[in-house]
């Protein structure tokens, strides 16, 4: 029986706006590529600031090689671009949720963005403690080292909760982090952005649960 719900954070409790940011970064470089096309060295840097292996200023840097007249708080600015909003019924949604099961946050994370949410929340929302007040365990990609769909970090996930995979269900926007967690034995579900996810994971946990009390 599940018993554990890990979200992923962008495109499904908080949204994203690709466009924006990716629009942002063609007038700031001043290319026609958006961010999915861009030259290597810049997956490669978000790669590795997600998971915590490059600074801030290193991370702008890879975007100043491609133009250097760039200042660090106009790359950051574009950066944090991507995060859009948080909606305000999502609280109350998770409140009812850790009534019933433990909830955990994994996210590809790291901390301008990580900043920028909690500015959001703060604003918008009055909120200052966000992850103790609504999840019983965080797991930042930045803050751990490993990103997904890397099968370790299920693997460091799965052991610090000290659960067996069939309790877990995850919520994840992307199919190949949904599949990585699969093979760890997770229960999982893809998340359309498009879709309301407070009415999809109710309606997904009533599915499951009807199953297993027919396993």
């Amino acid at each position: 029986m599940v018993n554990t719900i890990i979200f992923d954070f962008g495109n499904v409790l908080i949204n994203l706006d690709f466009d924006r940011c990716f629009s942002a970064f063609r007038r700031l470089l001043n290319v026609q590529w958006g961010l999915r096309e861009a030259p290597s060295t810049i997956n490669e840097a978000i790669i590795q600031y997600d998971k915590g292996l490059i600074t801030d200023s290193e991370f702008v840097a890879s975007f100043q090689t491609i133009n250097p007249a760039v200042a660090f708080q106009d790359v950051k600015d574009a950066w944090n671009s991507l995060i859009a909003d948080v909606p305000g019924s999502r609280f109350n949604f998770l409140k009812e949720l850790g009534d019933k099961y433990r909830l955990i946050l994994l996210s590809n994370i790291n901390a301008f963005h990580v900043n920028r949410v909690h500015e959001i929340l703060e604003v918008d929302h009055g909120i200052l403690n966000f992850e103790s007040a609504y999840f019983d365990r965080v797991f930042y990609s930045h803050l751990i080292g490993k990103r997904k769909p890397e099968p370790d970090i299920y693997e460091y996930v799965q052991t610090e909760l000290k659960l067996e995979g069939d309790k877990i269900l995850f919520i994840d926007d992307l199919a190949e982090n949904i599949e990585a967690a699969r093979v760890c034995g997770w229960h999982g579900q893809i998340h359309d952005p498009a879709d309301d996810i407070e009415l999809k994971l109710k309606q997904y946990l009533e599915a499951l649960e009807n199953a297993q009390m027919h396993d």
